[in-house]
């Protein structure tokens, strides 16, 4: 990795009760978390919190607000334990999913942007195993767990105008 890279470290939380709807399950509460690294050095920490939303969505949101971030392009590895995530970009079904605009597909509001941003940057991810002892994944599942049981937290309205 190239002194001029950065390492996006992400992770998504769920909290509080599980609610069935039509298309599957709502959270009571969920966050996120983003955490900038370079050349060793946390950089920036990114974390929220929503009500009403899922796992897979905070999982994207710690992806998305992670690219957010910077503003020029950049040269960026993504780790996230999130198979979904990383399946979903490794084999090319996201851009698929946004390019037909398939809209049987989840999240495609989140894909959309993150499609847009990974095409703006360079940007490699991988996949890490959760709860291994990574120090920066460990630390991402902390803060996105943090975030999901702030009180006060905005609803997810981009998700729940859906349902």
């Amino acid at each position: 990795m190239s002194e001029n890279s950065w390492t996006i470290y992400t992770d998504g939380s769920s909290q509080g009760k599980r609610i069935q709807y039509k298309d599957g399950w709502l959270c009571e509460r969920g966050g996120y978390a983003s955490i900038i690294v370079r050349g060793g050095t946390v950089i920036k920490k990114l974390y929220q919190g929503f009500k009403r939303t899922t796992n897979n969505r905070c999982e994207l949101f710690g992806v998305l607000e992670g690219l957010k971030y910077f503003k020029t392009p950049q040269t960026i590895t993504i780790y996230s334990d999130s198979q979904y995530v990383i399946s979903s970009i490794v084999n090319g079904h996201a851009k698929k999913w946004f390019e037909q605009q398939d809209f049987s597909k989840k999240n495609l509001d989140l894909w959309h942007d993150i499609i847009d941003l990974i095409e703006f940057h360079n940007v490699e991810f991988q996949w890490v195993k959760g709860h291994s002892d990574n120090e920066y994944n460990e630390l991402c599942d902390k803060l996105a767990v943090h975030a999901a049981q702030c009180l006060n937290l905005p609803e997810d309205n981009e998700y729940t105008n859906r349902i």
